[in-house]
């Protein structure tokens, strides 16, 4: 159950798209779509798009895509590998990814760690996300996002999620993202979300999704 909220929520929209530690079965994977506006008049729409699959002995395919309203943002092919202790409450994985960031050629290596943990009869779990860019451009950051979430009844999660980022041209950054998803049939979760930043950012996004288990 840990397993499968995790890679539900810590996939779930805009930026907060990061592959999450704990492997899936062979052919079991899941697609979410979101789209990110600012808070008021939606203005600086973002959509994305991420899946992934599960091709067995606890390894993963996938693909993660964004598009700003002008530009391609990313398209990125990625593999990710379980490494280390691992089981039904606890998992480890290591990732590399290529494709095109901001229109220039990229690799985005990357590690996430996560836990289960019960919140009285809720499935929790904490999890955290750390990859790099590094582009042919000449340009990276390093990025890391610490989550945590929990079930509750009726089968609606939540989400909160600490972003951090250091582009090596701008000043590092901070952002919070809570977010919720509402069951709305088998494998299928409505998602709505926002960002506020805290250091080194002030904008507010608000955003909406639909993740679908396959």
């Amino acid at each position: 159950m840990v397993r499968i909220l995790v890679l539900l929520l810590a996939s779930a929209a805009g930026s907060m798209a990061a592959a999450g530690p704990w492997p899936m079965a062979r052919g079991e994977g899941h697609l979410c779509f979101s789209i990110e506006g600012d808070a008021g008049d939606g203005a600086g729409a973002y959509a994305t798009l991420y899946t992934e699959m599960g091709i067995g002995k606890g390894r993963a395919i996938g693909l993660d895509f964004g598009q700003t309203e002008d530009d391609l943002a990313k398209a990125v092919l990625f593999a990710r590998f379980p490494f280390g202790a691992r089981g039904e409450d606890i998992g480890q994985a290591w990732e590399m990814g290529v494709g095109m960031v901001d229109g220039a050629l990229a690799l985005r290596p990357g590690v996430s760690i996560g836990r289960g943990f019960q919140i009285g009869e809720s499935a929790g779990w904490v999890a955290l996300d750390s990859r790099a860019v590094f582009s042919e451009a000449g340009t990276g950051v390093l990025e890391t996002d610490l989550t945590v979430g929990a079930e509750i009844r009726g089968g609606h999660k939540w989400m909160v999620q600490l972003q951090m980022a250091a582009p090596d041209d701008s000043a590092p950054y901070v952002k919070i993202a809570p977010s919720f998803a509402f069951k709305q049939g088998k494998g299928r979760h409505l998602l709505l979300g926002a960002t506020a930043g805290l250091v080194n950012a002030d904008a507010v996004k608000i955003t909406f999704g639909i993740w679908q288990k396959f």
